[in-house]
């Protein structure tokens, strides 16, 4: 049985060579028409840059929170379908900012509506767009974000279908060395990851020749109310709809998919598995087929033949919460976990260690490494030295969209088939009628 994608195009096999994705994805489509640089970015070392944040829900809230806690940026501007998002936002923001000494968000800078991004990425006082929207849309929110000349931090996943990592591709090419972009990976941020995953590749363990991974989590809140149309019920109900979210793989579990290709140095070649809805049966506003799945049981297979299994839910589990990285190889295996430490294990203690063959790694502190990663985004647009990280992006996007396809096709599904497939969900929704 042939998979079908959602524009209902047969997925078929693709000779691509395995990582021709970048080079291919660049040369499809009209690029994007970016402002010269020097007409935009001059700032001063001590100069506070203008922060527009698309998406005002927890996320959104959170990152610019952050943003604010962290590094010298000041709340420019604000973007939401919803004004009643737009509304709890402003008076967030705005009894932060004070308390630095920003001041308040204009009301000329609070933006509502579909289309209101488009005034945001146009506003003269926004220098860094923060896009934390339902994935479904960030493809055309940095898309307006780059041709308008603006710095991004981009929110994981990039988008939820192959269609839209194709686009967030091309728009990263314009991008390239006139604005710096961000993606939303904190753990490439944290002190025990990033040592762990250097001595992972300084050889330390040897050959990485197994891996596993899992993401256990508890159920999400629901965000609609009774009177709510459909639609609205939908869109802020996002993160249990399959296109709009991509699902629970690609929305939330992709920050382990992304240490799994970090570690590897790659992305897979296949993926086979298996999703369901053991306990997540109805959500109101999501119609029954595009409803997420609310667990995962994946394998992986990468350059090698090394296979590195994956695994998650969402349930309701009375508050357990684990989610983690192992990876076997011919010396021993190195372990991180979101409750830390890190770890490395060898099979022989070596010449010269005092505390065994179990050896620290690191602290793991992700709220930390957020604060981190923000800092490291603005120096670099001080600097001018811009930064550029969609490529790996969408490399992550992508593993974790081959997870997903596999399983909704009830077949192994290889990256090139992936590919081909052009996997494309393009929604119709009016917008529009949500004021």
């Amino acid at each position: 049985m042939k998979e079908k994608s959602s524009n209902g195009t047969a997925v078929e096999s693709s000779s691509l060579p395995r990582r021709n994705f970048v080079k291919k994805a660049a040369t499809i489509g009209a690029g994007v028409t970016i402002l010269p640089a020097s007409t935009v970015f001059t700032y001063a070392a001590n100069s506070a840059l203008g922060l527009g944040i698309i998406g005002l829900g927890g996320r959104g809230t959170y990152d610019g929170g952050e943003f604010l806690n962290n590094t010298d940026v000041r709340i420019a501007a604000l973007h939401d379908v919803f004004e009643d998002k737009v509304k709890a936002a402003q008076a967030n923001f705005d009894r932060k900012c004070e308390a630095k000494g920003y001041g308040k968000i204009p009301e000329s800078n609070l933006f509502k509506g579909h289309r209101g991004f488009e005034k945001l990425v146009a506003s003269k006082d926004v220098d860094l767009v923060l896009v934390t929207s339902p994935p479904y849309f960030h493809p055309e929110h940095l898309e307006a974000s780059v041709a308008a000349g603006k710095h991004v931090y981009l929110e994981k996943p990039v988008a939820t279908d192959v269609a839209g990592c194709m686009r967030v591709l091309k728009a990263g090419k314009q991008a390239d060395g006139k604005v710096s972009v961000h993606v939303g990976f904190q753990k490439r941020y944290d002190e025990g990851y990033r040592n762990t995953i250097n001595r992972i590749h300084a050889g330390e363990i040897g050959a990485i020749v197994l891996g596993q991974s899992f993401y256990y989590t508890n159920d999400l809140g629901r965000q609609n109310k009774p009177g709510m149309s459909d639609l609205e019920s939908r869109i802020r109900n996002w993160v249990f709809d399959m296109a709009l979210s991509g699902d629970i793989i690609v929305e939330q579990n992709i920050h382990i998919v992304d240490v799994v290709n970090w570690a590897m140095k790659s992305h897979p070649i296949k993926a086979s598995g298996s999703a369901g809805r053991a306990l997540r049966k109805q959500v109101d506003g999501i119609p029954a087929s595009m409803l997420t799945n609310d667990h995962y049981m994946l394998t992986y297979t990468y350059p090698g033949d090394v296979h590195v299994s994956f695994t998650s839910n969402q349930f309701r589990n009375k508050g357990y919460r684990q989610q983690g990285e192992r990876f076997f190889g011919v010396d021993g295996f190195a372990e991180t976990m979101q409750s830390g430490p890190a770890t490395i294990t060898l099979n022989q203690v070596r010449e010269g260690q005092k505390t065994g063959d179990r050896m620290d790694a690191g602290k793991v502190d992700l709220h930390a490494a957020v604060g981190t990663k923000m800092k490291a985004l603005v120096d670099s647009i001080k600097s001018g030295k811009y930064e550029n990280q969609v490529e790996q992006g969408v490399e992550t996007t992508l593993t974790s969209i081959i997870g997903r396809m596999a399983v909704t096709s009830g077949r192994e599904i290889t990256w090139d088939r992936m590919l081909k497939s052009n996997d494309n969900w393009n929604l119709k929704l009016n917008l529009e009628s949500l004021g």
